[in-house]
């Protein structure tokens, strides 16, 4: 076939124009945008169309782990897609199968059987049917100050204010409270505490007909989003004590902190819980095609011998995915990249942990691996957060936009997240010298957040 003539390139100013008038981009009100234009990505940084780089500090959405444009996985993509672009779920296929085989091999204890979607919302969607069919039961726990993805049911189960455009909403979704340490909910310090946070999960499913009534709990094994929270520990293993005890699927959102996130391949294995399902995404294929999967215990699956699997989606087990996610997760093992987040992450925590002495806006620094959070207020003494009123009817950039416009401006990037929280989350192939470059950018914008901070 004649190779048909590519178009001409486009320059930054007719991509930006072209998407302000066409493309409605989500979580934003659309009035002023201005985005920046990316042109190409290679390793651990990306380029806009005039040729600048930007280290990629929180691997775009948390999801970049392997960094950008790694020829494994290129060619894996290239080689399937013109092999068997796709497939209809109903059919087997050899990525699908070496892709379900290998996480198997990476997940925790029996959780063998997996389910493939396309984004980490899918997969906690499939999770929630998952939890009423295979108990007979309805009603699932969630947390507050949780995020779990975009669509109605992955909605339900979250709750900060992006769930309030999808209210009412699934029905029979309760909220709990989180096991938030620096802001505790109870009032309380750990380990004094008793563990409150979990004590008050087991209530609430008592409260709502405990092993009658109640299918499951689900939350995100470290909070991301909406604030990097790192459960005490002890949580984890109460949770699990209170799933059994009520016949309630234990369910853990690994969507961020999966596949070497926090220096482990799943956030739940630093309490040593087998939960009976995970969700994922993301990392599974460092989002060089979207997917995401549920997985689930061998007792889970077998429900579904002979009970109908009612589910379903038009792209499930897609061939280039599949690829996509071999690839990835052979090179997370050949390239030893679980254990260097775990040696990065370290070294991370202990710079971020340098700046919070000497910047007093950073109330709190916190998690695990590559995936640690600078909490910023206005008082460390009364840790209240640094949020900006309306002026006018207005909302002027907080001192975390002012960061990390900063930050941008410097040439790291660096997600914003909710709260006042900023989160670092660069690719798990990030050098010492590339956590120096960004961190010393940091301590020169946090100053901005430091003439905001009250005395």
């Amino acid at each position: 076939m004649p190779q048909q003539p590519s178009q001409p390139p486009m320059d930054g100013d007719t991509i930006r124009e072209w998407e302000r008038k066409y493309v409605l981009y989500p979580w934003q009100a659309q009035k002023g945008l201005n985005p920046l234009v990316v042109d190409h990505a290679k390793g651990n940084y990306f380029y806009d169309t005039s040729g600048k780089q930007y280290l990629d500090f929180t691997s775009q959405f948390v999801f970049s782990n392997l960094g950008h444009a790694d020829e494994r996985v290129v060619a894996a993509i290239a080689q399937q897609a013109a092999k068997l672009p796709t497939a209809a779920s109903p059919f087997a296929t050899e990525p699908k199968a070496r892709l379900a085989k290998l996480l198997a091999e990476v997940t925790p204890g029996d959780v063998n059987k997996s389910y493939f979607s396309t984004s980490g919302a899918e997969a906690n969607e499939g999770a929630l049917k998952l939890a009423r069919m295979a108990t007979g039961k309805e009603k699932i726990i969630a947390r507050y100050r949780s995020y779990h993805g975009s669509t109605m049911g992955a909605m339900a189960l979250s709750n900060d204010y992006r769930n309030w455009a999808c209210e009412p909403s699934v029905p029979s979704v309760i909220h709990c409270l989180d096991p938030y340490c620096y802001r505790c909910p109870f009032g309380a310090t750990y380990p004094a505490c008793d563990l409150q946070c979990a004590k008050h999960v087991e209530d609430i499913v008592r409260f709502e007909g405990g092993a009658k009534r109640v299918a499951g709990f689900i939350a995100e094994t470290i909070v991301g989003a909406n604030g990097i929270i790192v459960p005490p520990d002890g949580y984890w293993q109460m949770i699990r004590e209170i799933c059994d005890r009520y016949e309630m699927l234990m369910m853990v959102d690994e969507v961020m902190t999966g596949f070497g996130r926090t220096g482990k391949w799943f956030g739940i294995e630093h309490w040593n819980v087998v939960p009976d399902v995970i969700t994922m995404a993301k990392g599974v294929s460092s989002g060089y095609v979207p997917l995401g999967v549920t997985s689930m215990r061998e007792w889970v699956a077998e429900r579904f011998e002979s009970q109908q699997w009612v589910h379903g989606h038009t792209y499930s087990g897609h061939a280039v995915a599949m690829a996509a996610g071999i690839a990835t997760i052979e090179a997370y093992k050949a390239d030893g990249l679980i254990q260097r987040s775990a040696e990065m992450g370290r070294y991370l925590m202990e710079v971020a942990l340098q700046l919070q002495e000497k910047h007093p806006c950073i109330g709190d620094v916190r998690g695990k691996g590559l995936f640690v959070g600078l909490e910023l207020v206005k008082n460390r003494r009364t840790r209240e957060p640094i949020h900006d009123g309306l002026v006018d009817g207005v909302r002027p950039p907080t001192a975390k936009a002012k960061v990390l416009t900063q930050a941008l401006q410097e040439g790291v990037y660096c997600l914003p997240g909710s709260v006042s929280v900023i989160m670092l989350a660069p690719p798990l192939t990030i050098t010492k010298d590339e956590i120096d470059f960004a961190m010393g950018v940091f301590d020169r914008a946090l100053a901005l957040a430091d003439a905001e901070v009250e005395q």
